[in-house]
């Protein structure tokens, strides 16, 4: 070792015994140094956005695949700071998303084929592949929410060789089953607004119900996917959260951490750009990734709120029966956002997944 090169006097027996001391001080006794690194990359032709926090470099990686399309990552930086001391987590911002570079419609909502040519399920699988070379993890976890949930079922297909384990949380399997479960929940909340004696809930249903046959009878495309996602926006409270008060008390912490971080908000906004892109680009608006889930080989926990309106349990255990090393596990009273809903089960249940 170099740093006995000084002392060329000391007996050999007394040298080898200091190179077992100074290995044990440096690889034992030294704590690892918590990281904190933002990255604005160029990969695969365009700048990505992806922040990655951990305690050990040598510790397990976790990519967190955000829903929308065209939402963003910092959503989960509330809750990603309970696991960052036990595994790595690698928060992406997907192409056209957050902080990472974003689309541009001459038209707004009216994309060009040309506009969205390289906005593609292909492309995307491509930028998270060409993330974890350019950090140099082997394999990684995967943690996919919403569409992330499709879009991870997409990744880890096409790259078993990259995936330590899969978690598909309250992930998006096909896009005619989420448009189905949407009027289904549209129908009995607006039935159940008509009854109520609040008024803002009596004014809700008045306006919802003329368009809900108009929306059932639509054929599948990009319309009938317009339109289901209006129904969703409106009942957004009790669709996507058990307990919709919820829903401010995480924004808050989410506007904590912007600051903390000194992230611009515009940034966090949902960009609406992606899903029309994907409907031009991949049929996003009729997507079922069905036939994919016998190609995921890889260990395979499912979470699912029992109060997901957008993703129910007919869905879930469609996902469950698909893949072959599947594991599912039900949060009771919860809805679409276990990480908001449920915090620290949803902690507990994704650490014993990733460092059993």
């Amino acid at each position: 070792m170099r740093l006995l090169e000084g002392l060329p006097l000391l007996p050999h027996r007394w040298r080898v015994c200091l190179a077992a001391f100074l290995f044990f001080i440096f690889f034992f006794v030294i704590p690892a140094q918590a990281f904190d690194e933002d990255h604005k990359e160029k990969i695969n032709g365009t700048t990505l956005h992806f922040r990655v926090r951990g305690a050990d470099k040598n510790k397990p990686y976790l990519l967190i695949l955000h829903g929308g399309p065209g939402f963003s990552a910092h959503m989960f930086y509330p809750w990603g700071k309970s696991i960052e001391s036990s595994v790595n987590v690698v928060y992406l911002d997907q192409r056209g998303s957050g902080e990472s570079e974003r689309l541009t419609f001459a038209t707004p909502f009216a994309p060009t084929p040309e506009e969205v040519k390289t906005y593609t399920v292909s492309t995307l699988l491509t930028d998270i592949e060409g993330v974890r070379r350019f950090l140099g993890i082997n394999k990684w976890y995967v943690l996919g929410h919403s569409w992330g949930g499709m879009l991870g079922v997409e990744y880890a297909a096409a790259f078993p060789g990259s995936v330590e384990g899969f978690l598909f949380v309250d992930g998006l399997l096909s896009q005619p089953m989420a448009q189905e479960a949407i009027l289904t929940f549209a129908e009995k909340q607006v039935a159940s607004d008509k009854m109520s004696k609040e008024p803002s809930k009596q004014a809700r249903a008045k306006r919802l119900a003329p368009f809900l046959p108009y929306a059932g009878k639509l054929p599948p495309g990009r319309e009938k996917y317009l339109s289901t996602m209006q129904f969703a926006f409106a009942l957004f409270g009790e669709m996507y959260y058990a307990n919709p008060n919820v829903h401010a008390e995480y924004q808050a912490k989410i506007g904590m951490a912007m600051k903390e971080y000194a992230v611009p908000m515009a940034s966090v906004l949902p960009a609406n750009e992606p899903p029309l892109a994907l409907i031009v680009t991949d049929n996003y608006a009729t997507r079922d990734v069905s036939p994919l889930l016998q190609k995921v080989k890889c260990k395979t926990l499912i979470i699912n709120g029992d109060k997901d309106g957008l993703i129910p349990l007919k869905t879930t255990r469609a996902v469950q029966s698909g893949i072959p090393a599947a594991k599912l596990i039900i949060f009771k009273d919860c809805g679409h956002f276990p990480f908001a809903e449920q915090p620290a089960l949803f902690t507990k249940t994704v650490l014993n997944f990733v460092s059993p």
